[in-house]
């Protein structure tokens, strides 16, 4: 195992073409299963239900923009197998490369929104699929809760901003839990997606309704 493990607190994206890496569904996907510990090609793929051919692309993608890192070789049956891991806990954009009032900076931001939210409906679909699966060969069903909720209010500026500073708090707490073995029987992946955002709506009367932000 390489000696160089401990990964960045935050990656920042400063350049378009890192920026479009990140705007493919399936990577964030592997972001994600690699984000929690060291692991081959093959491992990555056998956990997204997915043959491991589709995925070398996407690896090399991600390690050439510094996204992801080999930290481990081995021999099995003689062949040379890579072990990756990501590189930060963290990714952040520069803010310039999704500015809304800049031209580009909108279609950036249309494509990382799009690309998170097909990631997410991608993880919830195959993790929904993988449990039948599961429950169809034997496994022991434990009853875990799925919480989907679309809500909007009114608030002032003050009563929204208090209840931002306490909801970080509690994100913070959900990511400072320590992660369990995957020996331990009553222990699972738990997946937090969340898009907190005021939201607005053309004023009556304006001569620009027919604008739409490209898809």
């Amino acid at each position: 195992m390489s000696d160089n493990l401990e990964k960045k607190p935050v990656f920042v994206v400063e350049d378009l073409e890192t920026l479009r890496v990140l705007t493919d569904p399936l990577r964030l996907q592997i972001l994600e299963v690699l984000n929690q510990e060291p692991q081959t090609v093959g491992e990555v793929a056998d956990k997204l239900g997915l043959a491991g051919s589709r995925l070398y692309y996407h690896f090399n993608m991600l390690e050439e923009h510094g996204l992801i890192q080999v930290v481990e070789t081995r021999t099995v049956s003689n062949m040379i197998e890579k072990l990756y891991w990501v590189t930060a806990e963290e990714i952040e954009f520069n803010k310039e490369l999704l500015n809304f009032s800049l031209e580009g900076g909108q279609d950036n931001f249309v494509k990382v929104i799009n690309s998170s939210l097909d990631s997410v409906r991608e993880d919830m679909l195959r993790s929904l699929q993988a449990r039948k699966y599961s429950l169809e060969h034997g496994v022991k069903e434990i009853p875990r809760n799925m919480i989907l909720i679309n809500t909007k209010k009114r608030l002032k500026d003050e009563d929204f901003q208090a209840f931002t500073k306490r909801f970080k708090k509690l994100l913070k707490e959900f990511g400072d839990i320590p992660e369990e073995e995957d020996a331990v029987e009553d222990a699972n992946v738990y997946s937090l997606a969340c898009y907190l955002y005021p939201s607005f709506y053309y004023e009556e009367g304006n001569d620009n309704k027919e604008r739409e932000i490209t898809k």
